[in-house]
């Protein structure tokens, strides 16, 4: 498969009108693919990322402060407090670790219910593991947050492996945005 190529695998049929949720490792584009799929769709676009920051605290010094495992609460929390208030269909953009709480977690298991909830499209760079990490490291590190190369590396590679499998859809792209989220939606309508 060429790099510029999207490759897009669909698991289930999507249901005219449900909730896409976003998910995949961080780096992989979701939010660019996301602000693409609202603008196409005419829906609202959540971010939770944005939405965490914005309303509780910027992620990298909430974590510091209370701890990875106090903000995968407080963010399943907004993200299920979005997802009842919102009105009609959506575009939802998940945080990197969404899926990728401990297996039978309780964390893991209303995540996974809430993304179970509409449509989850799955979006990896590459299905080579070493491209795709080689990849989403890259993007990463460059987004200046202060991260390291060798952590990037193991948890991206750890979270391949969930991420590959799960989701109504598999998207594999490295190409623009607003191209790969033109295809999607083709295969959207067309699966119904």
């Amino acid at each position: 498969m060429d790099s510029n190529e999207t490759h897009i695998e669909v698991h289930r049929p999507w249901r005219a009108g449900e909730t896409i949720f976003l998910v995949g490792p961080g780096g992989v584009g979701k939010s660019s693919l996301g602000r693409e799929l609202s603008r196409l769709l005419g829906w609202p676009l959540i971010d939770l990322d944005l939405e965490f920051c914005g309303r509780i605290g910027i992620i990298g010094p909430y974590i510091a402060k209370h701890g990875y495992d106090r903000y995968r609460q407080e963010n399943l929390m907004l993200a299920e407090g979005l997802a009842d208030a919102s009105r009609g269909p959506a575009v939802f953009v998940t945080a990197s670790g969404f899926l990728a709480g401990s297996p039978q977690s309780d964390d893991k298991v209303r995540a996974r219910r809430l993304v179970g909830s509409g449509y989850g499209i799955t979006l990896l760079p590459s299905l080579n593991v070493e491209l795709a990490t080689s990849i989403v490291v890259e993007r990463q590190l460059a987004r200046g947050f202060g991260l390291e190369r060798m952590s990037e590396e193991r948890k991206f590679r750890e979270r391949f492996s969930i991420y590959r499998y799960l989701g109504d859809m598999l998207v594999v792209s490295t190409d623009q945005p607003a191209r790969v989220a033109a295809e999607v939606v083709d295969k959207l309508v067309t699966s119904i």
